[in-house]
């Protein structure tokens, strides 16, 4: 299953703080359906490559609703095509190798 890491940072605000245009992001997100999980620096989702581009269109465009002049949206995407993969098999896979309780 493709991963994306998803991070919208508006710029051209009103305020320093962003946290308000990143809310509403999340918010498509939720609506999607997909799985994800929200950290400090973005939002991880899993889904078909089509619906997560079309999410982070939406990400990006909701910024914009919400009145910011400008914003940089980061993707990171992991396609992985030989095996099945999900944000958990992902971390517990780091876990192990590393000896932690991560996550």
């Amino acid at each position: 299953m493709p991963i994306a890491e998803i991070s919208v940072i508006p710029v051209g605000t009103p305020t320093i703080s962003i946290s308000n245009y990143v809310a509403e992001a999340v918010k498509v997100v939720d609506r999607s359906g997909l799985k994800y999980r929200v950290s400090p620096m973005g939002t991880s989702v899993e889904g078909e490559v089509t619906v997560i581009f079309e999410i982070v269109r939406q990400m990006h465009e909701i910024c914009f609703a919400k009145g910011a002049q400008r914003v940089v949206t980061t993707v990171i995407l992991d396609d992985r095509r030989d095996k099945a993969a999900t944000m958990e098999s992902k971390i517990k896979s780091v876990s192990e190798k590393a000896g932690l309780e991560i996550g």
